[in-house]
């Protein structure tokens, strides 16, 4: 069996090797970056770019993505216990290659943010995938049953949170949006995404 270990370098996304680059006047002439996936697996691309270059425009959305992007502190986890939880979680879970998805990784991400949620939704994850059935939604919190429920709709669709529900701040508050935005980052460009670690970059 033969495992790919190739990762992309900065050399290899160098926006001068690409096709839509037009010289140093007109620069690129893409609607959006269509390496975006490989430049963030380089580690080129910064969370503000990462953000609006995935949402479509939108002016309500707009104003809550720059809010995201403002709070951004370096790490897309909302703590350092959070990134520990996800990394545990994913040590106990162990690697199975067709149940590993970006979806898969997502989900993880929204169940460990915070440790009520991660003991209500502990008993969802098996070997085949998450059971989201299996969750404990007993007087949960308005905040961690928005993140559920984002968690299963992004599992199940792989980004299926209505972005008209994530504009409306009484449905979603900030933090929730934020971690949303986050995991949905996570499900479109897989894992490598947790790594970003600049606001932005040149």
């Amino acid at each position: 069996m033969y495992i790919n270990t190739f990762q992309y370098k900065p050399e290899h996304v160098d926006c001068r090797l690409c096709t839509k680059y037009a010289g140093k006047i007109k620069g690129c002439t893409a609607q959006g970056c269509p390496w975006l996936a490989e430049r963030i697996e380089a580690g080129v691309v910064g969370y503000e770019e990462a953000v609006m270059e995935t949402f479509p425009r939108n002016a309500h959305l707009d104003a809550r993505l720059h809010t995201a992007i403002r709070r951004f502190t370096g790490s897309l986890f909302l703590s350092p216990a959070h990134q520990g939880r996800m990394e545990r979680l994913k040590a106990r879970e162990g690697f199975r290659r067709k149940r590993d998805t970006p979806a898969y990784f997502a989900a993880m991400y929204l169940l460990t943010a915070n440790d009520d949620l991660f003991l209500r939704s502990a008993n969802c994850f098996c070997r085949h995938g998450i059971e989201f059935d299996y969750g404990t939604l007993k007087d949960i919190s308005p905040h961690c049953y928005t993140l559920f429920s984002a968690a299963r709709d992004i599992y199940a669709e792989g980004s299926g949170v209505a972005l008209a529900d994530l504009a409306n701040n009484e449905v979603v508050d900030t933090l929730a949006f934020s971690l949303i935005v986050n995991a949905l980052l996570v499900a479109r460009y897989g894992p490598a995404v947790l790594a970003i670690k600049e606001r932005s970059r040149k």
